[in-house]
Formats: structure tokens, sequence, C-alpha cells
């Protein structure tokens, strides 16, 4: 199955030609079907008017959206989305004998009409919208549109606007389009929604809905995002943006370690996540659980009992939500295993709803080599390692961005936090330099292998030894317990020759906390310098006072 779940539709002019719908039409409207995308109706339509021409159309949508988004039917439920348009309007229409319909909420009449309509909404003080639809007018309560309609329906039916196409031809279509993942105008679309839309099919109402529904776009062998909904991640060294694809990429970041790569990867975990999309991040060393900073997130501490991961990806995913899954203080034989097997749930919660729209998969390299499993074919996938060549071979080789952490830039003043530098390749295009921007979420590079774990001797912390014995810190844990110890002599000598801030900084690799702990450093230092002057003063003036 394909990236697209929902095919949303509008009725006259797209699926209709000449009023009427082709055995065309309704063989494409099959196939959807049977491909397991939900078809929806959204129209402009006052329902018992179309059902009065159509009988039979209910039984060719899975749900329903008439008068412009006002009304929607799903599992043969009705709910009005707003209140009915006042009765005065029609009262004054027909007072001044222009021809109007109602529906259960809005007012039809003629486009020819709107400087009479505008005129009556206006004196009365009315908070009502007119919405033209080709030469019709439709009178509505304010803010109700085909888009808020739409997103009535994914919302009720657990579906994702990610995984959704719409179709449309005429101006009040326009709404569902900036709604769906990508908007489609037929041929014969008005000359505005053309402009506005993502794609535009090259023949016109129903035939070509045919044409898009049998093409590779569709079934999934062809990805494509729309330039609107990539995202932002840096700047090229001409202050054009950096950007890549919101959905459906295949994306590969490698780097030495401490180049800024977890950074990286959180970065874009966070710009999607922010754009709406699903998001399921596998965290072998703990990097990303500050994620959870942002809006309907949620982290699964590995500390705690881990649970199944099916249980894992159909409890904590949907629509709105990610996750972090922080496998940290898993032991390190058990990681790869639990990371496949989070793997293969993810895939097959993409196979029957349409998300995670992004596995982003940090450490790599732990994957198994599986040949037999496809897991790309369809991206939205990120894989991050310091150790590329032990990834998967075919997931690097289907990759169509590659993206290589290359060093710690100096700050400039338009990214002032973060400074990293990357090159990006798109396809066989050559690689580019760019700055990484600065995060919303903090970042905290692998915080839980460091609070526990033992760090080689040459990166551990020494501190001053006094005749007490030497005293070392292998990690975090050990740190906070010598410093809580230290005599006032130690810890003056430590924080006079800043080791602490550069230790955090270069060794754990947490530049934030090293930063406000080199600002306690330089206070320190000034306070010291500021002391020494005014006792030098004092004693100036002491000697001066006794015997000058």
């Amino acid at each position: 199955m394909g990236f697209i779940r929902v095919g949303a539709t509008d009725f006259d002019g797209t699926v209709t030609d000449g009023g009427a719908m082709s055995v065309t039409v309704l063989h494409a409207l099959d196939r959807l079907r049977q491909d397991g995308v939900v078809r929806i109706l959204v129209t402009g339509r006052i329902r018992v008017e179309l059902l009065a021409g159509f009988p039979d159309i209910e039984k060719a949508f899975d749900a329903m959206v008439f008068e412009n988004g006002a009304v929607t039917v799903v599992g043969g439920r009705t709910r009005l989305l707003a209140p009915p348009v006042d009765r005065e309007v029609a009262l004054a229409l027909d007072a001044k004998h222009i021809p109007n319909r109602r529906g259960e909420v809005l007012l039809a009449t003629d486009a020819v009409h709107a400087g009479d309509v505008l005129d009556i909404i206006g004196s009365r003080g009315l908070d009502t919208q007119m919405i033209h639809n080709r030469g019709q007018l439709m009178v509505l309560p304010a803010g109700v549109t085909k888009g808020t309609g739409l997103a009535a329906v994914l919302s009720e039916m657990n579906l994702s606007s990610h995984n959704t196409i719409a179709i449309g031809d005429a101006e009040n279509d326009m709404a569902m389009f900036d709604v769906a993942e990508v908007g489609i105008a037929v041929a014969n679309a008005v000359p505005s929604v053309r402009r506005h839309a993502d794609m535009v099919l090259g023949v016109a109402n129903g035939v070509g809905i045919a044409s898009l529904v049998a093409g590779p776009f569709m079934t999934g062998s062809e990805r494509w995002c729309p330039p609107r909904r990539w995202i932002e991640i840096g700047f090229y060294d001409d202050d054009t943006p950096t950007k890549v694809p919101g959905s459906q990429a295949r994306i590969v970041v490698s780097g030495e370690s401490g180049c800024g790569k977890s950074y990286l990867v959180g970065l874009m975990a966070e710009r999607w996540i922010e754009a709406g999309y699903c998001v399921l991040v596998i965290d072998p060393e703990g990097d990303h659980a500050p994620l959870h900073q942002l809006h309907q997130v949620r982290v699964v501490d590995s500390r705690s009992a881990l649970p199944e991961p099916r249980d894992l990806v159909e409890t904590l995913l949907s629509p709105w939500s990610s996750a972090v899954v922080d496998l940290s203080a898993l032991p390190e034989d058990q990681k790869p295993s639990y990371m496949q097997r989070l793997r293969v749930a993810a895939e097959v919660q993409r196979e029957e709803k349409g998300f995670p729209h992004w596995v982003v998969v940090d450490e790599a390299h732990l994957l198994r080599e599986d040949d037999e499993e496809p897991w790309m074919r369809r991206g939205g996938y990120l894989l991050s390692s310091w150790r590329p060549g032990l990834m998967p071979s075919a997931d690097v080789e289907k990759s169509d961005i590659l993206i290589n952490c290359v060093a710690q830039a100096r700050p400039v003043e338009r990214v002032p936090k973060a400074s990293w530098r990357a090159s990006i390749q798109f396809g066989w295009a050559a690689p580019t330099s760019f700055f990484v921007a600065s995060r919303h979420t903090t970042h905290v590079r692998h915080r839980r292998k460091y609070e526990d774990t033992s760090l080689p001797g040459d990166r551990c912390f020494y501190f001053r030894n006094t005749g007490d014995g030497p005293a070392v810190a292998e990690n975090i844990a050990q740190f906070r317990m010598h410093l809580s110890r230290l005599n006032s002599e130690v810890l003056e000598y430590h924080l006079e020759r800043r080791d602490f801030s550069r230790w955090l900084e270069g060794t754990i690799g947490d530049r934030e906390l090293a930063s406000q702990v080199a600002e306690w450093e330089d206070q320190l230092q000034a306070h010291r310098a500021a002391d020494l002057e005014r006792i030098r003063r004092h004693v100036l003036t002491a000697v001066e006072e006794r015997y000058l």
C-alpha cells in the first residue's frame, strides 16, 4: 500500500462531467476502495439535493462532507459543525425576490447577487461569510470551509491529513488543499485553483482522477513531497534555507562522534513534529528525550519495563502524537533485537494506518542486515550513525539524501546557539555545505549514557589530589558525588582553571550546561579581580593616611 491513505474529492466538475458520473470514475473509486484508500466526498452541495440527483452516491464513498464543510456524514451519522445561517438573511433575500436555497446550515444563491447578500449581512452585523463556487454563492457561518469539514472527518476516523490528497476544481476547494498533504487540481479547474494546487492533472474531470488513481504516485512506486511541506534545517552560505522533505524521503546522517549528529537528528524530528507529522524516534543512547517538551510527544524510558513493540506503537502513536523510545538503560546486547522488533512493528502500523510518517533510528549501525525486508521502499526513514559502513547496506543504498556532519563551526550571528556545520547531498548531486539551524528543544548528548556508564581512562575527570588520595569521576554520577565533597581549595582550583566547563563540553558533549558553568567560572574570576582591586585600594589608603 502507498503513502496516501485518504482521497478527498470535490463533486461537481471534479468527479462529474456535464453533471453526470462516468463509469470510468466509478471504477476509479472502486479501485481506491480495493487498495484500502478511504474515499471522502467534500462538496458544497446540500445533501437532499445531491441525493435526489444521485441516489446511490453514498455507496461510492466512505464518508461525506456537505454544504462546504458545515455538515458531515460518517458511518451513517450526520453532524452539523456549525449553527444554521440566520434566517434573517433568507427572509431579506425573499423580500428582494432573489432566489435562494437553504440547507441544514448554509444558504445558497447565484453569485450575481453577491452585492445584495453583502449588504444584507453588513446591515445586520452578522458573523457570516460568502464563499464562491464558480457561478454559485454560498453563505456560511464564519470559519466554515471545506478544509474544516475535511479535518473534522479525518479526526473522527482517526486518519492523518498528511496521508491525504484533496482533488478539486473551484475556489472553495483551495481550503481543503491546505489541509491535505497534497492538493490536486483537475485540468478544467479555474486558474486560481491551478496556481494554488501542488499538482495539476493533465486531463479534466473524472478521467483525470482515473489516471491519477492508476498512476505511480497513488500506488507508492513514486514518492513525492510538495515543496510547501519541506522543513527548514539550516541555511547555506548564501543565506538561502536548507530544506528536506516533510514526508516520504529516505535520509542518512553520518559523521564522527561529537560533530553534532544527534543535534541535527533531533532538530529534524523536532521540525517534523511541529509540522504535525507522527514521528517515532528509536533512541539507543538517550539523546532525544527532551523532545517531550513538544506537544503530543511521549517518552518511553527503558529504566521501566519496556512494552512489547507492537503494543508501544499501537498505544502511543496516532495521527497527532509522536514517541521517543529511550533505550539507554537497556543492556547493550539487548538493544539490536528490540530495535529490530520495534522497526517491524512500526512498519506493520504504517501498512495498516499510514503512520508513523517518520521512523528515526539513531545509532543505526545496531540494526542488523536484512535483505528480505524492503524497509525503505516507502520512505519516511532517517538513519543516523557514526559508523555508516555498518548500517544495513540496502537502507543506505536506497537513500535519497545523505547528510554528513563535518565539524563545529565558529558561532555566527544567524545561529548563535547551534553553530554546527554539515554537508547535504541530494541524489547524485554534489554535496553542499550549510549551517545547522538552532533547535527549540534542549539537547544533551548521550544523557543517560554518561550517567552511570564508565568512561575510558583518558576521558575521566581527575580531581586535584590534596593528600586524601586521588578522586576520579568515570561518569556523571561519580562527578556529582566527588563535587559535593570537595574542599574549598580543590573547588577553587578547578573553577579557576575552568576545568568543569571544558570537561562537560569536550567529553560529555553537553554544550548548554558547559556554557552555564563557564559563566559561573567567569563570574568567580570577575569577582576575585574586583575583590583584589578593592583590597589594593584599602591598603593604599591605609598606608597613605598613616604615613603620608
